[in-house]
Order: C-alpha cells, then structure tokens, then sequence
C-alpha cells in the first residue's frame, strides 16, 4: 500500500493536484522503478518508470533542483519517444492497426519464452 501510496503522489505533482519541493520530487521519483513489476524490457509501463527513475537519479547527481519536474518531465518524455514501446505504437497507429493488439502479441510471446 505504501507503495501505491508514492505512485499517487507523483501522479498529483505532475497533474498539478500537489506540490512538494524540488528535491523532494526528484528522490520520491528516482526510486519509483522499485513499483515496476520487471526490469523494464518486457512492458512499456515498466520501461517509463524505469526511464522517469534514471532521468531523476541524473539530475540529482548533476545538482538540478530548479525546475526540475518540467526539466524531468521532458527528458523523460525524450526517451520515452527513442524507446521500443513508443515506435511500436506509432507503427502500429501508422499501419491502422490497433496499438494494444500489437502489445498484447509481443507480451505474450515475451512472457511464454520466461
């Protein structure tokens, strides 16, 4: 629960619902990739916590605390669109194929080979 708990915290900070400082933000969400459920090459969900954490841990250690959840907002939204995930969906959209189909067919194949 208590992880749950951080996840919708974030989700208010970053829908504009809550405020916490700078630095609080970057450290709450460089840990975020301890609620993925893999090691984020398996699921697009996972690989965007995994991407938001290492952007945080990043800027931490660069000493970035102004501005940091729109500076990490759109880093992190940069990566995302470079990662497998997104140019799948794009394709997919592209091809007039539904997204999630295309999703559900790499997962399963994904999760039989484990």
């Amino acid at each position: 629960m208590k992880a749950a708990d951080k996840a919708l915290g974030l989700a208010k900070v970053l829908a504009g619902q809550a405020i916490v400082n700078d630095q609080d933000f970057l450290e709450c969400t460089a840990r975020s990739d301890e609620l993925a459920d893999n090691d984020g090459e398996a699921c697009g969900m996972c690989h965007s916590m995994s991407l938001g954490a290492q952007v945080a841990h990043e800027m931490i250690e660069r000493g970035e605390y102004e501005d940091v959840v729109s500076k990490w907002a759109s880093e992190s939204r940069r990566r995302w669109e470079k990662s497998k995930f997104f140019k799948l969906w794009q394709k997919e959209q592209k091809a007039g194929r539904d997204p999630h189909k295309a999703f559900k067919e790499v997962n399963t194949r994904l999760f039989r080979k484990s």
